[in-house]
């Protein structure tokens, strides 16, 4: 099992008791309120959109928590 990443919309902070009892006991799985204010920056060419997907932020809305799978960075030894 990989590393998981569960993001609870701000509105609902009654579900963080209930996925910390089912996910808190697991090491793999981090839960974190969503620490986002408002919409993302002006649009600016000469950087890339760093925000999620779009549809990740219509889960978060509609269900209230995302779950992110976490997929290991490779870096190179110097």
């Amino acid at each position: 099992m990989g590393r998981y990443l569960i993001i609870i919309a701000r509105d609902r902070p009654e579900l963080l008791g209930r996925l910390a009892v089912i996910y808190g006991q697991k090491g793999e799985v981090e839960i974190h309120f969503d620490r986002r204010h408002g919409h993302s920056w002006p649009e600016r060419g000469d950087r890339p959109e760093r925000r999620a997907p779009p549809h990740r932020d219509l889960v978060l809305q509609k269900q209230g928590f995302l779950v992110i799978r976490q997929t290991k960075m490779v870096t190179a030894s110097h």
